[in-house]
Formats: C-alpha cells, structure tokens, sequence
C-alpha cells in the first residue's frame, strides 16, 4: 500500500488528530511539517483547512472528520468507528462537539490572555516557518496574533462570553479526570472517533500556557492519556457491545452537548435559516452571542440527519441516553 502525506503542523489540533488516528490503524504515512517549501504545492487547495491529506491516489483532502470518514471506507481493520450504529452516532456527537466547541476554549484560551497569544503564535509561526531569524519570527508571530484576536468575536470568543468557555473546559476536565486513570477509552478498550476529537483539542490545549496549567492542576493523568492516545497503535482492544454497558463518562459528555453544544448548534442554524449575520442565545443559563456559523449549521444537519435515519432499534438503544442528557429535543428539532 502507498502510503498517505499529512500536510499540517504540531499545533493544530486536527492535524495531530489526523495523524492520531493514521497511528492507530497502522496505515503508511509521512508526516510533513507545514514548512514554505510545500506552500506552492497546497496553495490551489480548497478549502485549505488543517491539515490537509495526500491521498496514494495523489488527491488532497481537508477537513479532518471527512478526511477520517473516507479513510474508514478505503480500509478495514482497526476502525474508530463503534460498529453498533446507535453507538457510532454517540460517538459522532462527541467528536463533533470537541471538534466545533472544545476548540472555542482552545481559542479563548489562547488568545485572551497576552503570555498565551505570545506564546501560541511563536509556536504556530515557528513551526510552520523553521529557520526564521529572531526578527523575522517575531515580526511574522506579531503579524498572526494580531489577525486571530482580530477574528476572536467571529467566532464568539468574547470577554462576555468567557465564561462559558471557560466553565465548559473545566466540567470537561472533571468529566474526564477519573475517567483516564483507567486503561480504557469511550466506547471499550479501543479508541473511536470521539476519543481521537476530544486528543486533538486537549492535546494543544495541554501544551498553552493558561490551560495547560489547569490541566496539569486539575486532571495530571489527562495529559498522559493524550500522550498515550497520540500513538495508539500498539493498542488492541474490543468495542462495548451496547449502551448499557456504556462507562458513566459518556453519560456526563451527552449531559454536556445537551446544556452547551446543541443549544448552540440550533441557535446558530435558525440564524442562518432566518438569514440573520449573528444570533443571542442561552448556554448552560448564560447569555451567549456571536456571528453565525455556516459549516456549523451542517453540523446540525448532519447530526439530525444521522439521528432520524437509524433504525428504531438503533435509536431504541441509545434513547435513554439522550433523553436523560437533554439532547433528544435538539436531535428531533
């Protein structure tokens, strides 16, 4: 088999999730820094996302989640994706809230607070343009920080709306705490999408400054099941059969998407639905506010979309789950 080209950069969450998840399943690949030598190559790539993919075939992929997805049809073996169809959509809903709302903390996070944003775009710009002079690194991490706390209220990283980001990294990390003293993953002794989603933001979010030192307070041994989940690919392990079995941590993740992401979701899809440019909600009983999203309004789409096409026996086995988390009303919607 010839092996894959990940194209992205060590802080980039989805870039390190991609490459995760090409560990786990033992599938050949080279991981290629960002550096200027491969810009001209990617420049006609569209959207140009982190990171982007080299397929054997010589096509490029972005998006991380459907870059993973198409790698689940090129290949058996090894999956992430739970094979009871009820549990493979819990699993979606997990990664996809760590995907498109634990990465909001990330971005409070990094860019509220100066020793943060200093630090962050050094990282970025350094790894993504080795050999930099101390002048022109400078000039070029000035020149990122600058255009990400630019767009920081586009994508709700406010000063009034800090404290849901805040509070949802924090519930997050006392969720996953004890969880992660244990050998096992969310869905059996194998990791699933979900897991690797919820890897990529917490493994960047380890290496901050402000957030990094929460985690290291708060939850230690979180930091080590990131470094064991960055390559898994000595992990053999077998899936939990039905939700039942289920540990109580997903329980508490679903109760979290039922009080901060599908409120956020639907707000944000009616917005776009109604033609509004941003929209005012309520997440976890606080007000919460910002320019609406496009691509978060497909999230919704596809999570809903996926939810009414499983069978009823599928949707039987997960339904208490979801109702007990809040989340079948937005799911039905």
């Amino acid at each position: 088999m010839e092996s894959y080209r990940i194209i992205g950069v060590e802080s980039s969450p989805y870039a390190v999730k991609v490459r995760a998840v090409l560990r786990y399943r033992r599938l050949a690949h080279v991981w290629v820094a960002r550096m200027p030598q491969f810009f001209d190559e990617t420049s006609d790539v569209r959207p140009l996302l982190m990171p982007i993919v080299q397929f054997p075939s010589g096509e490029y992929r972005t998006d991380s989640t459907p870059i993973i997805r198409e790698l689940e049809q090129a290949h058996k073996g090894r999956s992430v994706v739970p094979p009871t169809p009820g549990l493979a959509f819990v699993s979606d809903l997990i990664e996809d809230m760590a995907d498109e709302f634990l990465t909001k903390s990330l971005f409070h996070y990094r860019f509220s607070h100066l020793h943060d944003a200093d630090t962050a775009s050094h990282w970025v710009m350094d790894d993504a343009h080795p050999g930099l002079s101390a002048q022109e690194l400078e000039e070029k991490a000035n020149a990122f920080k600058a255009r990400q706390i630019e767009r920081m209220p586009l994508v709700g990283c406010t000063a009034e709306n800090a404290p849901v980001h805040e509070s949802f990294y924090e519930e997050l990390l006392e969720i996953l705490g004890p969880f992660v003293a244990t050998d096992r993953f969310l869905f059996g002794s194998r990791p699933s999408l979900a897991d690797f989603g919820i890897f990529g933001q917490l493994r960047t979010l380890s290496r901050d400054p402000t957030a990094g030192a929460l985690m290291h307070e708060r939850t230690p041994r979180l930091i080590s099941w990131t470094g064991r989940l960055d390559d898994a690919s000595g992990v053999e392990g077998r899936w939990t059969p039905t939700s039942a079995q289920l540990d109580d941590v997903v329980a508490s993740l679903l109760e979290l998407a039922g009080r901060y992401y599908l409120p956020y979701l639907t707000a944000n899809a009616r917005a776009v639905n109604e033609g509004n440019s941003t929209f005012e909600t309520t997440v976890n009983a606080r007000p919460y506010s910002q320019s609406v999203f496009r691509y978060q309004a497909k999230c919704l789409s596809y999570l809903t979309g996926a939810w009414r096409a499983l069978e009823p026996s599928a949707r039987g086995d997960i339904a208490p789950l979801l109702d007990a988390s809040g989340c079948t009303p937005y799911l039905d919607s």
